[in-house]
Order: C-alpha cells, then sequence, then structure tokens
C-alpha cells in the first residue's frame, strides 16, 4: 500500500491512498476531538498511477476540507486512517507536544517490545509499530513521507533492504538480547503459536516458522532432557530457522538467507551507524539514553525486565551443546558488543563506534 498527504494548509486536506487491490477503491477514516469520526471513499484521480502502473483507475486521491468537517483550520488533534487496514496515513498534533526527530527501533525480538513503542506514540507526528507485518512496499513508504521531521516506526526489518533509508536522515535504535535467551523466547512463543500462529506472529512469521512451530508445539515441560530430545531430532529446515537471527537480520537480503564468512564485520559495520544500541541485560542504560534522545524523563518509559521464565529456560538451553554450533554468529557479535560495553560502562552509542 502506498499513501500521503500532499498539502496540509489548515482548512484543506489532500493526499492519495493506493490499495493492495489494483482496482480497489480506497476509504478514508478521518477522527478528530476524541469523538469526531468520518469515513469518505477517495474520489480524485491521480493518472499518474495509471501511468506507473500502480492502480487500474487511478481513483485514489481524496480531499478532507471544511465541507466535511466544520472548523477544520482550528482542530490540532486530527488522524486519517486508511479504513480498511487501519494504517496512519496523516494526523496532526497540538502544538509544542512533538520531537523533530525521525526515529527506527529495529525490532530484534521475535515477541515485540511495543510497551516501549506505546509509551512514545504522544511524541511523533507519525508513529507505526511493527511495520514489518504490512509488507515491504508499505514499510518503505513510511520512511518516504513528504516532508517528515517527526516519526517513530518499529518492526523487525532485515536491515539491508532498508539501509538506503536508514542511513539517511533516521536514527536507528536497537536492543540486543543474549542469543539463548532470544532462542528461548522464541521457543516459548512458538509453543503458543500453535493454535493461532497469524495472530501472534503475523502472517509473513506465521508461514516462515509454520514447521518450526509444528515441532516447538511438541513441548511440555521445557525440561533439558526433552529439550535435547527435540534438539537431536530437529531437521536441517528447522534449524535454519532457528539459526543465527540476529546476524541474518543485520546482514541478508532474504529470511532464509544464511551468514557467510564475512557477516559479523557486516554487522557490527552495520550497527556503528546506529544512533543508539543497548543491552537487554542492561535495559537501564538504554531507555535513559532514549530518553536523552527525545528530552523526556526516563521513568516515563516501561521498564524492560527479563521474563523469568525466559531467563531459566536460556540457562537450560546454554548446556546444550548443539545449540551453540548454530548459534555460533549471533553469541560471537553479542559477545564483542558486550565486550565493548564493559569497557565503556554505557550505553553503545560510542561503545561499537557509532555516531556521536
Amino acid at each position: 500500500m502506498l499513501f500521503n498527504v500532499e498539502t496540509d494548509t489548515g482548512s484543506r486536506l489532500t493526499g492519495y491512498v493506493v490499495p493492495d487491490s489494483f482496482s480497489g477503491r480506497p476509504r478514508i477514516t478521518v477522527r478528530w476531538g476524541g469523538t469526531g469520526l468520518l469515513t469518505l471513499e477517495a474520489s480524485e484521480s491521480r493518472q499518474a498511477l495509471v501511468a506507473a502502473g500502480r492502480h487500474a483507475t487511478g481513483q485514489c486521491g481524496f480531499t478532507v476540507d471544511e465541507t466535511h468537517i466544520r472548523g477544520l483550520e482550528n482542530i490540532a488533534d486530527l488522524e486519517l486512517f486508511d479504513a480498511d487496514t487501519g494504517i496512519l496515513i496523516y494526523r496532526r498534533r497540538p502544538p509544542g507536544t512533538l520531537v523533530d526527530l525521525n526515529i527506527f527501533r529495529l525490532e530484534t525480538h521475535l515477541l515485540p517490545l511495543w510497551r516501549l513503542d506505546d509509551s512514545l506514540n504522544y511524541k511523533f507526528k507519525y508513529w507505526y509499530k511493527g511495520i514489518d507485518r504490512h509488507g515491504r512496499e508499505t514499510s518503505t513508504q513510511l520512511f518516504c513521507l513528504n516532508n517528515c521531521i517527526s516519526s517513530y516506526a518499529s518492526g523487525r526489518l532485515l536491515y539491508k533492504n532498508y539501509e538506503f533509508y536508514l542511513v539517511k536522515g533516521l536514527m536507528t535504535v536497537a536492543l540486543l538480547r543474549d542469543p539463548y535467551d532470544e532462542l528461548a523466547e522464541r521457543l516459548l512463543v512458538l509453543n503458543m503459536a500453535r493454535e493461532d500462529g497469524e495472530q501472534l506472529l503475523g502472517a509473513r512469521d506465521a508461514l516462515i516458522f509454520e514447521e518450526t512451530i509444528a515441532f516447538v508445539a511438541e513441548l511440555q515441560t521445557f525440561e533439558e532432557d526433552e529439550l535435547r530430545r527435540l534438539f537431536r531430532r530437529l531437521p536441517n529446515s528447522v534449524i535454519a530457522a532457528l539459526s543465527n537471527p540476529l546476524v541474518r537480520q543485520l546482514t541478508a537480503s532474504t529470511p532464509d538467507e544464511m551468514p557467510n564468512l564475512g557477516s559479523i564485520a557486516t554487522a557490527l559495520d552495520a550497527l556503528s551507524s546506529f544512533t543508539i544500541v543497548g543491552l537487554r541485560s542492561n535495559t537501564g542504560h538504554f531507555l535513559a539514553a532514549i530518553a536523552d534522545l527525545i528530552g523526556i524523563d526516563a521513568a516515563a518509559l516501561p521498564m524492560l525486565d527479563e521474563f523469568p521464565r525466559v531467563s531459566e529456560l536460556g540457562e537450560r538451553l546454554r548446556k546444550i551443546g548443539l545449540i551453540e554450533c548454530f548459534l555460533e554468529k549471533d553469541l560471537e557479535l553479542y559477545h564483542q558488543t558486550a565486550t565493548a560495553f564493559a569497557k565503556i560502562g554505557t550505553h553503545a552509542r560510542v561503545a561499537i563506534g557509532s555516531k556521536p
């Protein structure tokens, strides 16, 4: 899906929404003042969309003005959404409440840290979480909005596919986790996904992990003996789906691409361009760095302490030698990053050589 608001003169907004359906006619939902609600169909032609082969009729443009909403020019809390997907198209926020920063949080956890994203919603004009669940075209569009100077987005994207946009004007932040603990949480999440994987993981990951979910569903106690039996019988395809997720996320172009000999160096180079990198084992430093960047009190951000069940399962996984083999590159990357943290004693905006 493509979208943009082209003009906002106060009393008149114009824009377009190109739906995923080639011939579909988009609908826009407008909300304001906490109680106002309006839905309208796009009724204006954009022939450039037809010429580019993006839409059959080009009838994707819309206008919202005083004929739709009386006093539009004076409404400071206006929001426009695509009615079918719920994706935010545009919004106004009261003057003085926003920060002029464009931030992207690279999600490195299978179970996303959406509580952190939710706590920052009010500080940005554009705000999106879990953009990886919307598909590549929509995710890319979020980095190409007109005159965007206040935006926040998060998503478990393949960094290499979006690097062009992320290194040009966006501040990228990420929280890294001990690979054994991340695998532990993935096993717990995938075990729960056997009943409704798409709702829990999103359509893309439900498909990617479909075979893995079938095997992990057998786990009942998560005790060491049961885990050893499971990992001894896992096929290579499932091992591949669980192996080195962080290094692959930072270096691969496709979900099934495996790391190569230079992947550690490539991953470290990518992290060095981030504005802030933190460790899940010391979220206080990470949250303090985020708060300092945005200009808010760190106490306003939710704590991201590790779940006890995840930590306990992570300890069991460390005792299983086979697992080290398919987490080898993630373990090396995490070790180098954690070593840098230990030397600096603070968040890794400086520790791994990123921009000051």
